[in-house]
């Protein structure tokens, strides 16, 4: 799936598939919330608990509504990806 872009540039408008690192655990009650990103918890050494989210987004203001809502809950973003051009299942 490809993203709207400008040059080499994903641009702040249309639908994108982003990945979202996050430090702690996102339950999957809060999936609704998050705009529906499917949430993953993969292993980490030392027993260090991070959380995966990953989805389509209709924009940046939707990307941006997802980061308030980790920020709300006093959860900090690891990284934030925009997987343009790849696929979503």
């Amino acid at each position: 799936m490809a993203i709207k872009q400008h040059g080499d540039q994903p641009t702040m408008q249309g639908p994108a598939i982003y990945r979202i690192h996050v430090s702690g655990r996102v339950h999957a009650r809060w999936a609704d919330q998050l705009w529906g990103m499917q949430i993953t918890h993969p292993i980490r050494p030392r027993g260090k608990t991070e959380t995966v989210l990953i989805g389509q987004l209709a924009d940046q203001s939707a990307l941006n509504g997802v980061l308030r809502a980790l920020y709300e809950r006093h959860l900090p973003v690891i990284s934030v990806e925009c997987l343009e051009g790849e696929e979503f299942e």
